[in-house]
C-alpha cells in the first residue's frame, strides 16, 4: 500500500517536524544526571545499534553493568539468528584467490568490449590489446551484455553486494552488538574504497580476516592486519612501491606473460621498465591510521617509512599478501628518531609497526577518535587524556580503552544523551530495529537471483547493476541515497566521526522517505507491522497511539514542538477516526529524537 502524495508529506514534515532537529534536547543537557532508564537507552543507543521493542526492560532485567561486559566479551555471546540470516551470503567465505580469478575475467570482458567498441589501433596503443587474439580472421565483435542473471553468477561482482549486506544484517540482527559497531568504527579507520581496481575481490577478506577478528585485541595486532591486508597495500598503492631499480628482462617477461595469460592481450611493452617508491600508504599509515595529521611527524618521516614498507605487497594470482625482498630498500632508516640498521627484510615494516603503535602521539589519537564516536563530537579533554594513559598503560588493549570510555562519568553525563546524529547506516539499521523489521528475499525473481545486488559500485561498463528506481530499493540502496555508500568512501580519511557533517536539508527529506517506505512495505529486503507497536491500544484513540508508538521507537517523552508537529500533520480530527498507524510510525522515526544516539 502507498499513501498519496508521500513525498509531499515528507517534505512538509522536514520543514514543520525537523526545523530543531539538530538543536541539542535542553531537558538532558540540563538535567543534573541521567535517570537509570536514560541510562539504559543512551547505552543501547551507543554500544548498539538502537534498542528493539524489549531490548531496553532486558537491559534493566540484567543489569547495565552486567550488559556492558557482556558486550565487552561477545565470544561469550551466542549468535545464532545472525548466523543463519548471513549463511546464504556465500561469497563472504570465498578465498581471495577465488574472487581475483573472477576480477581478471571481469576485466577482460570489459576490455573486450572496449576494443569492440573504439578503434583497434587507439586500443592496441593505448592497451597493448591485439584485436586477433579475439577474433581471428575478422572485426572485434561486441560480447553481448550480460543479463542480471549473469551477473548474479559472477563472484567477484556478487561479493561486493553481499559483503554491504552482511554489514547490515549483522547490525540489525546480532547479538554481539557493540562488536559491531567497533567493527564498523574500525572498518572507517582503516578505510579501503572497493571501488578501487582489485580491492573489491579483496576486501571481504580484509573485513573477515584483519579487522572482524582484532577490534577487542591489541591494537598493535590490528594495525599489523590492515598492514599486510592486500586490500589496503592495494588500494594505498604500495603493491608499486618499491627500491629505485631497473627491472630485470626475465621479470618482464614474466609479468607481461602474466597480463597476457589474464587478459588475451599483447602485453609487451605494458610493463613499466623502472620502479621506484611510493609513499601513499608511508603518509596515511602516520597520519590516518597512528599518530594523527599534528602527530609530530615530518615529509622525510614519511618517506623514510615508505621506504621501510618497499617489497609489501601480494600475490596478483592468489591475493595472498607477498613480500618481495628483491624489490625491498636495504638502506638504513631513519624514522621519528629511530634508527633502522642496513640490509633488513620485512623487519623493516614490522619496527614502523612497533615504533607508531607504542607512539604517544597514537594512543592521544586513537583516544580521541575513539570518544568522538561513543561520546560527543567534541570529547572532554580530560577523558581524553585518561583513557590515552590507559591505551599506554595496557600496550593498546582495545577492550581496557573502550571500557574505560564506557564506563566513565563523561559517557553518562547528560550532555553527551542524545549528542550524536546518527549517519545513514546508524539511522536505516537503529530504524530497522526498532520496528522489528525482519529480513525477506527480494519481492522479484531478479533481485532475489542477485542477492545482495552490486549497489552502488560500476560493473565494468555493464548496466547490470541499476536496479535503484525499483520503488521497492533495499536498505543498501536507501543507506547509499542517503548519502553513506557502504565500504565506498574514495578519500583514505573514511567518513568523518563529526556527526555534524550529515546535517542537511536534502538528506532530511531522503531520511523521512526512507521511514515511509519502510513503514508502507516499499523497502525490497525487510518488512515490518507496525500494529505491533500499538500493541492492544485501540486506533481510535490518537493520543494513547502516540504516547505507545513514542514509547516503543523513541523510549522516552518527546519534545513539546516534535509531538505538537505530530498532532497536526498526523493525528486524526474528529468522533471515530482512526490513526494511520504506518505513516504517524515513520514520522517518529523521522523525529529530532530518534535522528539522535
Amino acid at each position: 500500500m502507498r499513501f498519496p502524495g508521500t513525498r509531499i508529506i515528507a517534505a512538509a514534515a522536514c520543514t514543520a517536524l525537523l526545523a530543531s532537529a539538530w538543536q541539542r534536547e535542553a531537558r538532558a543537557a540540563d538535567a543534573a544526571q541521567l535517570t537509570d532508564h536514560q541510562k539504559v537507552v543512551h547505552v543501547l543507543n551507543r554500544l548498539a545499534f538502537g534498542p528493539r521493542p524489549g531490548d531496553v526492560e532486558r537491559v534493566e532485567a540484567m543489569g547495565l553493568e552486567a550488559y556492558i561486559h557482556q558486550q565487552l566479551h561477545p565470544e561469550s555471546i551466542e549468535d545464532a539468528k545472525a548466523d543463519k540470516a548471513l549463511a546464504g551470503l556465500d561469497t563472504l567465505q570465498m578465498s581471495s584467490s577465488h574472487l581475483m580469478d573472477g576480477y581478471y575475467d571481469d576485466i577482460r570482458r570489459f576490455l573486450q568490449q572496449q576494443m569492440a567498441e573504439g578503434n583497434a589501433q587507439d586500443m592496441k596503443m593505448r592497451y597493448g590489446i591485439d584485436a586477433s587474439r579475439y577474433n581471428k580472421g575478422g572485426p572485434a565483435t561486441k560480447p553481448a551484455p550480460p543479463t542480471p542473471q549473469d551477473l548474479a553468477q559472477r563472484d567477484a561482482l556478487r561479493c561486493i553486494g553481499e559483503l554491504q549486506k552482511g554489514k547490515i544484517v549483522r547490525a540489525v540482527l546480532s547479538e554481539r552488538q557493540l562488536d559491531e559497531v567497533l567493527v564498523d568504527f574500525w572498518s572507517n579507520h582503516f578505510n579501503i574504497d572497493i571501488r578501487k581496481n582489485a580491492c573489491r575481490a579483496l576486501k571481504t577478506a580484509d573485513d573477515r580476516d584483519a579487522i572482524r577478528p582484532h577490534v577487542l585485541g591489541k591494537f598493535r595486532d590490528l594495525l599489523g592486519a590492515s598492514a599486510h591486508s592486500p586490500a589496503m597495500l592495494a588500494y594505498l598503492d604500495n603493491n608499486e612501491n618499491a627500491a629505485v631499480r631497473q627491472r630485470g628482462k626475465f621479470e618482464t617477461f614474466v609479468a607481461e606473460t602474466f597480463v597476457s595469460y589474464k587478459f588475451g592481450m599483447n602485453a609487451r611493452g605494458m610493463i613499466p621498465a623502472t620502479e621506484g617508491p611510493n609513499e601513499n600508504y608511508g603518509r596515511e599509515i602516520l597520519e590516518l591510521h597512528t599518530l594523527g595529521v599534528d602527530g609530530g611527524y615530518t615529509q622525510k618521516d614519511v618517506q623514510e617509512v615508505a621506504r621501510c614498507f618497499t617489497g609489501w605487497t601480494f600475490n596478483f594470482l592468489t591475493g595472498n599478501f607477498n613480500f618481495e625482498s628483491n624489490r625491498h630498500d636495504r638502506g638504513e632508516k631513519l624514522v621519528l628518531g629511530h634508527v633502522i640498521p642496513a640490509g633488513g627484510g620485512i623487519e623493516d615494516g614490522q619496527k614502523v609497526l612497533d615504533i607508531l603503535a607504542s607512539h604517544p602521539a597514537t594512543s592521544h589519537f586513537i583516544a580521541r577518535k575513539l570518544c568522538q564516536r561513543f561520546v560527543s563530537d567534541d570529547p572532554p579533554a580530560e577523558l581524553v587524556e585518561r583513557v590515552a594513559g590507559v591505551f599506554r598503560d595496557t600496550d593498546g588493549d582495545l577492550r581496557r580503552v573502550v571500557e574505560a570510555i564506557v564506563t566513565s562519568d563523561e559517557f553518562f553525563s547528560p550532555a553527551a544523551f542524545r549528542a550524536k546524529i546518527k549517519s545513514p547506516f546508524e539511522y536505516a539499521v537503529s530504524a530497522v530495529r526498532a520496528t522489528s523489521g525482519t529480513f525477506v528475499d527480494p519481492p522479484t525473481p531478479l533481485m532475489r537471483k542477485l542477492k545482495g545486488t552490486i549497489e552502488g559500485v560500476g560493473t565494468m561498463g555493464y548496466e547490470g547493476n541499476k536496479l535503484s528506481a525499483d520503488k521497492h530499493k533495499s536498505v543498501n540502496w536507501w543507506i547509499h541515497d542517503m548519502g553513506e555508500p557502504l565500504f565506498a568512501f574514495t578519500a583514505p580519511t573514511g567518513y568523518p566521526e563529526r556527526s555534524s557533517r550529515w546535517v542537511n536539508p536534502g538528506a532530511l527529506i531522503e531520511r523521512l522517505n526512507f521511514a515511509l517506505a519502510l513503514t508502507q512495505e516499499n523497502v525490497g529486503d525487510v518488512r515490518i507491522d507496525p500494529g505491533k507497536l500499538v500493541g492492544e491500544v485501540d486506533t481510535d484513540q490518537p493520543q494513547r497511539v502516540l504516547d505507545r508508538l513514542a514509547e516503543s521507537i523513541v523510549h522516552g517523552p518527546l519534545s513539546d514542538s516534535t509531538r505538537k508537529s505530530l498532532v497536526h500533520n498526523a493525528l486524526p480530527t474528529g468522533e471515530g477516526k482512526t490513526v494511520d498507524v504506518p505513516k504517524l510510525t515513520a514520522l517518529i522515526l523521522g523525529s529530532p529524537e530518534f535522528q539522535r544516539r
